[in-house]
């Protein structure tokens, strides 16, 4: 049994904040429905420059494997009675559309909790339901600008950086995630649904929460830090060795003596300018330019071979591909198996992420353009005629 089996979701979200969170619920075991456009179906579908053939770009695949998939026109009148069974016996409801946009449709909170008062309802927008940017419109990157992470990040000396993949959408799917739950928990006690607001900016801050704290206190900017560490130590940095690079991560006293005694430099323990936190950080640009010289002859998996077998943090900084193909990954759980349409041989998904007691988590397929749309239909009461009738009139 998978921990969430029984739970059905109705799920009316696109893009990738609202699919990754429930794609999580259903690789977890939860009966999930997506509902797409007739046609063209979730955007997400067509982004192929990332890899995938049409209609199934392998970042769609990784965020709704295991879903089951149907196409509505929701403009049909036809389109609310069907929208009604699904929500009558579902437990949860996720969708992330700017705020509005649900009444229109028909999908919003006060329209579907008169069907399904135990409902848990989950709208993840870009900014939430109230304040005054909540109409702004989203897109990682902008929400990357408008939090603040995106000013953090890169060099001090350079303009800021994005962070190179949709960082914001995947946290807040995963926020959306521990939402829900906590909802549900509260439901089996109180027997009522709820209501969930869910903003990317919010949890863009969230995720800043250590900065965010430093600044409200202090009243100061954090620095752009680069490839540095969170402590702004110089042993916490990145380095170019003679083949590529390596990162350190010596924050603490020990760390630092045992990255010297390593490198064979047992002379910097005890050197006045570097032997205590305050020595190093008054003198950081000396012993980063000590640090570049050990470094420059030395291959990348010398210095992390060394510097792991003396305990010290430390890391090469590998591709996908180097780490993908890592050995750690041979007695873990965390590639799994996708059957994906029109391909004989399975692809490659990520699980969950960390592992439950018992069977590894399974991938389920991944569903083609409203390849269940009759199904569904099925079990919700309609007959083959009322189906055929529904599709001949362009409501699936």
């Amino acid at each position: 049994m998978k921990p969430l089996e029984g739970l059905k979701i109705v799920d009316f979200s696109h893009m990738l904040s609202g699919p990754t969170c429930t794609g999580m619920f259903a690789l977890l075991g939860a009966d999930v429905t997506k509902i797409e456009r007739p046609k063209t179906g979730d955007g997400f579908r067509n982004y192929t420059e990332h890899a995938g053939p049409p209609g199934l770009s392998l970042p769609f695949c990784a965020a709704n494997a295991g879903k089951k998939s149907i196409t509505l026109d929701f403009t049909k009148p036809e389109a609310k009675e069907i929208i009604r069974r699904l929500v009558k016996d579902a437990d949860i409801v996720v969708e992330n559309f700017r705020p509005g946009v649900p009444a229109k449709l028909g999908v919003d909170w006060d329209s579907l909790r008169q069907i399904n008062p135990k409902l848990v309802y989950c709208s993840i927008t870009g900014f939430g339901h109230s304040g005054v940017l909540q109409n702004w419109g989203a897109l990682d990157q902008v929400v990357q600008a408008m939090s603040g992470l995106l000013w953090m990040n890169g060099e001090p000396d350079d303009g800021p950086v994005k962070v190179g993949f949709p960082v914001l959408d995947t946290f807040t799917g995963y926020m959306s995630v521990i939402a829900i739950l906590a909802a549900l928990r509260r439901r089996d006690i109180t027997g009522k649904g709820e209501f969930i607001d869910v903003a990317m900016l919010d949890c863009a801050l969230k995720m800043m929460g250590g900065p965010v704290a430093s600044h409200l206190y202090t009243g100061e900017l954090p620095k752009r830090t680069g490839n540095r560490g969170y402590r702004m130590v110089a042993t916490a940095d990145l380095y170019k060795t003679a083949d590529g690079y390596i990162v350190l991560g010596a924050n603490l006293q020990l760390q630092f003596e045992k990255f010297c005694r390593a490198m064979g430099r047992p002379d910097m323990v005890t050197d006045p300018r570097f032997i205590d936190h305050e020595a190093r950080s008054a003198n950081n640009a000396l012993l980063r330019d000590t640090i570049i010289e050990m470094m420059r002859d030395r291959s990348a998996a010398e210095v992390e071979a060394l510097l792991a077998e003396a305990e010290v943090p430390v890391a090469m900084v590998r591709n996908l591909a180097e780490i993908t193909s890592h050995p750690q990954f041979d007695d873990r759980t965390l590639f799994a198996k996708a059957r994906m349409p029109g391909r004989e041989e399975p692809i490659t998904l990520l699980s969950a992420g960390f592992q439950l007691e018992g069977d590894p988590l399974e991938v389920g397929a991944i569903p083609t353009l409203g390849e269940h749309t009759d199904s569904v239909l099925a079990t919700l009461g309609y007959d083959d005629a009322a189906i055929a009738a529904l599709h001949a009139d362009g409501v699936v």
